[in-house]
């Protein structure tokens, strides 16, 4: 299991530093700029697409435009933001546990020309020290299966986002159900591998918006949607994780960049077996001020 520490943020820095290769490699990571899933729909052929999908769905459910600043909460490499920027002319700050993903995606920003519309931050999404109601919507592309405490995560979603904004969070949850011992070793394979501590169910995340003050509260749910997705990765591990086995033997792979192998072989098994699912969660903080009961 991944570290629940004071090192938590740095073993997820790490996770997403030491596995960029493997996105450049097999997600277009270079092109798309993208670490997650996509989307795919009538509309979809490709990967590349699916990758862009995404991010126009949660724009659409969203409702952002030109006149918002949008919170990018676990930005990556700056590929939601860069899109947010480019398309809907929005203004974007990202925020990342990793220096080097900051550096990363200001370096894109500048190349693609949208540099004075974006800004990258090492910061904790959960602590962000912003002032309140900053911005008018809060996103995470699946970011938000990294919060150590989801009622954390969501109140200062809350506090950040402006009355009247929006909360826009597309990510892989539990399922509330019993597991027995095969299952729940499959699906701890999985969270370790993609460095997860822990996962929130739909109810607990939906509940954890609403306690923080959200109204509105809404979920999709994406599974079908992704499937595609989750069978490439699980080819690319067939392959890949002998590869990365005898790699490692040798020192020319870390540890982590083995257990992301591993994580890709398991999700599918997680995905079959009902044990997640995957979803957009979309959320309004009320205009006029709202109590903030404790979980």
């Amino acid at each position: 299991m991944a570290p629940s520490t004071p090192d938590r943020p740095r073993h997820v820095a790490a996770y997403y530093e030491q596995c960029e290769i493997d996105y450049r490699l097999f997600w277009d990571l270079d092109h798309s700029l993208a670490m997650h899933m996509g989307h795919w729909d009538s509309t979809t052929c490709t990967l590349r697409d699916a990758l862009a999908r995404q991010n126009r769905l949660l724009a659409e459910l969203g409702r952002i435009s030109i006149a918002d600043h949008v919170l990018d909460a676990g930005c990556g490499v700056g590929g939601s933001a860069i899109f947010l920027a480019r398309t809907a002319r929005a203004r974007v700050t990202g925020v990342t546990l990793s220096r080097h993903q900051a550096m990363t995606a200001r370096a894109h920003a500048r190349r693609l020309g949208v540099a004075h519309d974006t800004d990258f931050l090492v910061m904790d999404y959960a602590n962000t020290g912003f002032a309140n109601g900053t911005f008018d919507v809060f996103w995470a592309l699946e970011s938000a299966c990294y919060a150590t405490d989801v009622y954390a995560l969501a109140q200062e979603a809350f506090r950040v986002t402006r009355p009247g904004g929006r909360l826009v969070v597309a990510d892989g949850f539990a399922m509330d159900h019993p597991r027995d011992a095969a299952s729940e070793r499959i699906l701890q394979r999985w969270m370790r591998g993609w460095a997860l501590t822990s996962l929130a169910t739909v109810d607990q995340f939906g509940r954890a918006l609403a306690l923080s003050g959200f109204g509105q509260v809404l979920f999709h749910d994406c599974t079908p949607n992704i499937l595609s997705s989750s069978w490439r990765l699980y080819g690319h591990s067939l392959y890949g994780l002998p590869f990365g086995r005898f790699a490692e033997l040798l020192r020319l792979r870390s540890r982590v960049q083995t257990g992301n192998i591993v994580g890709a072989r398991a999700q599918r098994a997680v995905l079959r077996r009902g044990l997640a699912c995957y979803g957009v969660f979309t959320a309004r903080k009320p205009l006029s001020p709202v109590a903030s009961p404790s979980p």
